[in-house]
């Protein structure tokens, strides 16, 4: 089956420079980067994005982080970001899953749930969930790279919705989404590309991905190019698209 099917987490991996990716996933994975060479490293400014968010929240004393459509484990991963910190893993992908879990072996601050982001009820009321996070304290919630994967018939703002209503004030959500915005045909094509895969694939633009922050509050920049987020920055300029970065925080 691994040469079979294309799978999202393993061609992740393979833009990451992993080796995890078999021939389906690199063949689908080399036609998309054909039509955007630029994918590769666009997938790393995303894990540098994950990098500076995770560090920045934890300066800032967060010490619950529960990371949605996790993926394969890569270098520097959330629970090494902030050692000592509660981390649950969310993926639905079994390989993912067991890769994760694999992982943190050992680790008592850390774990990995087998569940679907697109199901938010019964992500944040999962046993292990609600073992490992309190919820009565602030937790940041990364959806990174992922809310793309999700189409609109299934409601992804909806989902963030129930994320606010679950989380108390002083929460984060820190969210990355690829977009249409500078190049709508190759958007197109890429989305072609993988719904020839049965992968669904939903670029939005800066405008919906904002909206996808429901009533997070806008954190430092708000939404702006991943490579170009840093908590004290200023938006300055034209956004540059392709891939967006923000961090929001309930406030009350």
């Amino acid at each position: 089956m691994r040469d079979e099917q294309p799978n999202v987490a393993r061609m992740w991996d393979y833009h990451l420079g992993g080796d995890r990716a078999g021939n389906a996933d690199r063949r689908l994975a080399d036609a998309v980067t054909a039509v955007c060479p630029e994918l590769p490293l666009a997938a790393r400014a995303n894990r540098a994005f994950l990098g500076r968010v995770v560090r920045h929240l934890h300066g800032l004393g967060v010490r619950q982080f529960l990371d949605l459509g996790a993926g394969l484990p890569t270098d520097r991963n959330t629970h090494e970001l902030v050692c000592g910190s509660r981390v649950v893993y969310v993926d639905i992908d079994p390989l993912a899953v067991l890769h994760n879990r694999i992982g943190v072996v050992g680790n008592p601050h850390a774990t990995v749930v087998h569940a679907d982001l697109r199901d938010p009820e019964l992500v944040l009321r999962h046993r292990d969930v609600r073992h490992y996070i309190d919820f009565d304290r602030p937790v940041a919630v990364l959806a990174l790279a992922v809310y793309h994967l999700v189409p609109d018939v299934e409601e992804p703002a909806a989902g963030v919705a129930a994320i606010y209503d679950h989380v108390p004030p002083g929460s984060y959500l820190a969210l990355s989404h690829g977009s249409a915005d500078d190049a709508p045909e190759r958007a197109a094509r890429v989305t072609d590309l993988y719904a020839g895969a049965g992968i669904p694939l939903r670029p939005r633009s800066r405008a919906e991905i904002t909206t996808l922050f429901d009533r997070f509050t806008p954190v430092g920049p708000g939404l702006v190019a991943v490579d170009r987020w840093q908590p004290s920055a200023s938006p300055g300029g034209a956004v540059t698209a392709g891939w967006y970065g923000g961090l929001g925080r309930k406030t009350g």
